[in-house]
């Protein structure tokens, strides 16, 4: 079935219900979002209009996607109060940190954002001014949680040096082909929770996941395809997930994944599928 662009979205009773995770004390997030960054930027209405439509209320978004009014608009169309949707946005990376997290909420047309993260770690120096300036914000309740994107091992380390607040996501490409276990087993070594982004592939680059045999055999065995068996590896490891659809039967059949559990031997197998490490 092929993955086809939609031009506007369709409404349908909400079908889609999304548990919830306690990320950091009082901040529930449900545990998939829908994602507006990517090759579809350019789709971020119609990707938030049929998610919130689902009933979907995770969405994740960031300024570096230059879609965030396209995205507000969608929410204030879709009649929902702020306080039930959970806005994840993001900062470039640590610098002009203030200005970004303003000009996120302008964007967002909001005067508190559910969970800020720093895009991309900086290829020299560190994050430490910037993670002081995010934990004020915390402090404040403008950040109700704050984390962290692309962080590898050698991040985390350098952040903790002078961090207070314990980041409380690392969002991170990963997906049942291709993982970075160190990078996972850095952050959960420091209690942070693993959010993956791509968890369905990436424009080719993260193999083949409804071309895989083994995928193909576990799906069979479950009635469903490879792409929520897919969504329920990563569901079942604990994570998070942000995944990207603008068409909304995709949306609505790529999230249905709480009627089925994989078992130990199944989760195993595809533990073993993994092809190399993200660099």
């Amino acid at each position: 079935m092929s993955r086809f662009l939609v031009a506007v979205p369709v409404l349908v009773s909400a079908s889609v219900n999304i548990p919830t995770k306690e990320i950091v004390s009082g901040v529930h997030m449900p545990v998939i979002s829908i994602g507006d960054g990517g090759q579809e930027t350019s789709e971020g209405y119609t990707i938030t209009s049929n998610w919130l439509a689902l009933g979907g209320r995770g969405i994740d978004t960031a300024y570096d996607y230059g879609n965030q009014p396209q995205v507000t608009q969608a929410i204030a169309d879709s009649g929902l109060d702020r306080k039930d949707i959970f806005i994840t946005t993001k900062i470039p990376g640590c610098t002009d940190v203030e200005s970004y997290i303003q000009k996120d909420l302008q964007q967002l047309g909001t005067d508190y954002i559910d969970l800020l993260l720093i895009h991309f770690p900086p290829r020299y120096g560190n994050c430490a001014s910037a993670w002081a300036t995010l934990e004020d914000y915390h402090a404040k309740g403008t950040l109700k949680a704050i984390g962290v994107s692309n962080f590898k091992r050698s991040h985390i380390s350098t952040l903790m040096e002078t961090a207070k607040v314990v980041p409380h996501v690392n969002e991170i490409q990963l997906n049942v082909l291709l993982h970075d276990d160190d990078m996972i087993a850095a952050s959960q070594e420091q209690g942070i929770q693993i959010e993956a982004y791509s968890p369905l592939g990436r424009s080719g680059q993260s193999g083949d996941i409804p071309g895989n045999p083994t995928i193909q055999a576990i799906a069979a065995a479950h009635g469903v395809s490879t792409y929520q068996v897919a969504m329920k590896w990563i569901l079942q490891k604990g994570h998070l997930i942000t995944f990207q659809s603008s068409n909304q039967a995709h949306q609505e059949a790529d999230a249905d994944v709480f009627s089925f559990e994989l078992t130990d031997d199944e989760m195993a197998s595809l533990d073993g599928l993994n092809s190399q490490v993200v660099v």
